[in-house]
């Protein structure tokens, strides 16, 4: 009678506690499963993201300057701009992406994209910005309709280049659970505006190509989006923390009372022992 009434004492003492670990043990699921989702969408979102990014930005000052260099200077110069936008993002270098990390392809080829970015789950997205702007510079200095149409042309051309050169590289198979579009970053809108209205099928078809072109403004909602998914993930992961500390707690919590439950049977027999041997 006195186990019964322990285990029932024990019981309805854990009992609220239960529920809540239950309860609280199931809002993680639902979180994850939410969290899964998200990854699911984000793929879809990328042509609705990147078409978002037509909306067009004041050119820096500096920027004749920048399109008269060389083609490595301009490279350089849109890492710059790219990785600005990154830290910009809140993204965290080492953290959420690595630049210039090379790798080998399943044919031992080394390969060294611009910039990876990391996502939970070891999922990445792949990013280029090494795309010639010295057309578009022309374009700008051009004085009559003909120049401008032979340097827009001209772009054009040297944008489906690089975008045939991010297909031969199949950036997309850079590991398990990277995202099958690569983005071409292009540093200047203006440039990126001037190639999409010359050619009108220059979007849909690097899209066929796996790449996706992107600017400044339109990769930053990507990468905003990109940080929702890692504080998401930090939030599960704290989650998840909590649930076990608690099942912990729990456990070590039922031990004792059911150890202090024995201590109060003994301490009842010794009392009857005691009042057996004083009569």
């Amino acid at each position: 009678k006195l186990d019964d009434t322990s285990i029932k004492s024990l019981e309805t003492l854990l009992k609220p506690f239960k529920e809540n670990l239950d309860g609280f043990k199931k809002s993680v699921e639902n979180s994850q499963e939410n969290s899964t989702k998200k990854f699911a969408e984000l793929s879809k979102e990328i042509e609705l993201v990147a078409r978002a990014g037509m909306n067009i930005s004041k050119e820096a000052e500096n920027l004749t300057k920048a399109l008269k260099g060389k083609k490595q200077s301009q490279g350089s110069w849109g890492e710059m701009i790219l990785e600005s936008v990154l830290e910009y993002s809140g993204l965290i270098k080492g953290v959420h992406y690595e630049t210039q990390e090379s790798y080998k392809d399943e044919e031992g080829r080394i390969k060294r994209p611009d910039v990876v970015i990391k996502l939970p789950q070891d999922r990445t997205i792949i990013i280029d910005s090494k795309v010639s702007l010295n057309s578009y510079d022309e374009f700008i200095r051009a004085e009559s309709e003909e120049e401008k149409r032979i340097a827009s042309k001209a772009l054009c051309l040297a944008f489906r280049e690089h975008i045939d050169t991010l297909d031969s590289k199949d950036y997309a198979h850079y590991k398990q659970g990277t995202l099958q579009y690569v983005f071409m970053f292009v540093p200047v809108e203006g440039a990126y505006l001037l190639a999409i209205s010359e050619d009108r099928g220059l979007f849909e078809g690097a899209l066929k190509k796996g790449v996706v072109l992107i600017t400044a403004s339109s990769l930053m909602t990507t990468l905003k989006t990109v940080y929702m998914i890692w504080r998401s993930e930090r939030q599960n992961q704290n989650a998840q923390l909590i649930a076990k500390e608690a099942g912990a707690a729990y456990d070590k919590m039922f031990t004792f009372l059911a150890e202090f439950e024995k201590i109060s049977a003994n301490i009842e027999r010794a009392q009857k022992s005691y009042d057996e041997a004083k009569k």
